[in-house]
């Protein structure tokens, strides 16, 4: 995510929020060592939770004081618009992930996680401190880079399946199917689209090139 409402909060507070981003790798980090349901029966409770909380913030004006208070400074001003109903993005990215482990296969799961963690985080930074030339609104040169760069180390950096170059080729060509799923303006948070996105490309081309591998 590389906005100009990164504007709207000081420099402080956005990189707490990139903070908190880059810290939720420590999800698909664990589905390297834990087993499928046991991190399941934590996230789902959790999302739901998280849910509940966002809900609840529009129906009652002490939950949305509270919310204010603990979390205002970090909050994009849409996000403190309380006439219009939607998810911030710390729900899309839980959902996300909830969905990844259960619909795809591990390692595949965890490389789409970590590219929203890493890749969609230090691209926002990137371009925000860094970034000059836009070729689109909201989305820098230097910002796409960095998106693309980070996402094929990770690619380089996991685990494989069979460690084949083409192996490392579909994870390369799914860095960069993220790189421009994270330019479009598509209509639900790139938080939840990302992570999806990549891990249905990155199963596609298994599939592909990779036959009875699952």
């Amino acid at each position: 995510m590389e906005e100009s409402s990164l504007t709207n909060i000081s420099v402080k507070s956005e990189l707490i929020r990139k903070g908190i981003h880059i810290a939720s790798s420590v999800i698909p980090l664990s589905y390297l060592f834990l087993d499928k349901n046991i991190l399941l029966y934590v996230l789902v409770p959790s999302v739901c939770v998280k849910v509940v909380i966002e809900i609840l913030k529009y129906k009652s004006d002490a939950v949305f004081s509270l919310y204010q208070k603990f979390f205002g400074s970090i909050l994009r001003v849409h996000e403190q618009d309380k006439r219009l109903f939607r998810l911030n993005g710390a729900a899309w990215m839980m959902l996300a992930y909830v969905l990844c482990i259960i619909f795809f296969p591990r390692l595949i799961a965890i490389t789409g996680m970590l590219f929203l963690a890493y890749g969609d985080s230090l691209s926002a930074l990137a371009g925000k401190f860094l970034g000059k030339k836009h070729f689109v609104p909201d989305r820098t040169f230097i910002g796409s880079f960095t998106f693309f760069i980070v996402a094929c180390a990770v690619v380089f950096l996991l685990p494989k399946y069979s460690y084949l170059p083409k192996e490392y080729l579909i994870g390369c060509l799914t860095a960069l199917i993220a790189t421009v799923a994270d330019t479009l303006k598509l209509p639900v948070d790139d938080n939840f689209s990302i992570p999806i996105v990549s891990c249905g490309a990155l199963y596609v081309f298994y599939l592909i090139f990779f036959p009875g591998i699952f």
